[in-house]
């Protein structure tokens, strides 16, 4: 139990070593959580203060959830590991711990980001053919819609899907009880977008005009 709860914590103490916040005090750039949607994630580090700092964001953030369930959870423990779960099991409770602290960073007073960057690196360390599913179906919305938010929402269900069919149905194994939630999750971090979608004042990327360009 012991080695359950260190893995644990430290996921979430990873997740809040927040890529934009820490970016932004290395750069002098203006705390991104100030502007734009507020959020401390890449899409809003985008909007504030431009492709690079988004990109340093984004690769930060997807390190996170990758070393979580890749390395954290699978680190060697004095005496032999637990038995009381699964080696998967416990990758994925690190996995929602890492996207909890990148939610509620301790060490930024508990404001973060929306977490779909820290999602993609769980799920790239999980299994990479479902994020490529839900890699698809993101872009697929995103240039439907042009909105963000709701590509993030419907990538995140695309990979519940995808994570019932690959295991014949069952959503309680590790990986299909992780997707739904984390899909759950993703409503509810994005309820502001849904908010200002439904007020009509939700950002739109013009994403086709930007490949024209």
């Amino acid at each position: 139990m012991t080695e359950i709860i260190l893995k644990i914590l430290l996921s979430y103490l990873l997740g809040s070593l927040m890529g934009g916040l820490i970016l932004g005090k290395v750069t002098g750039a203006a705390d991104i959580r100030t502007v734009g949607s507020k959020s401390a994630g890449a899409t809003n580090a985008l909007r504030a203060h431009g492709k690079a700092f988004a990109a340093g964001v984004f690769i930060i953030d997807i390190l996170k959830g990758l070393l979580a369930v890749i390395v954290i959870a699978k680190l060697p423990w004095p005496g032999g590991s637990q038995s009381l779960i699964s080696v998967e099991w416990l990758q994925v409770a690190c996995g929602l711990a890492v996207f909890f602290g990148h939610l509620y960073p301790v060490f930024f007073g508990f404001k973060g980001g929306k977490g779909v960057a820290t999602l993609l690196g769980v799920m790239l360390g999980l299994s990479p053919a479902i994020l490529l599913a839900a890699l698809a179906g993101w872009m697929i919305i995103l240039l439907a819609t042009g909105y963000v938010g709701i590509a993030s929402i419907g990538g995140g269900f695309i990979a519940a899907l995808f994570a019932g069919v690959w295991n014949t149905g069952d959503f309680l194994s590790p990986l299909g009880a992780f997707t739904l939630v984390s899909a759950g999750l993703l409503i509810f971090t994005h309820r502001s977008n849904i908010q200002r979608l439904l007020n009509g004042s939700e950002h739109r990327f013009d994403v086709w005009g930007k490949f024209r360009k």
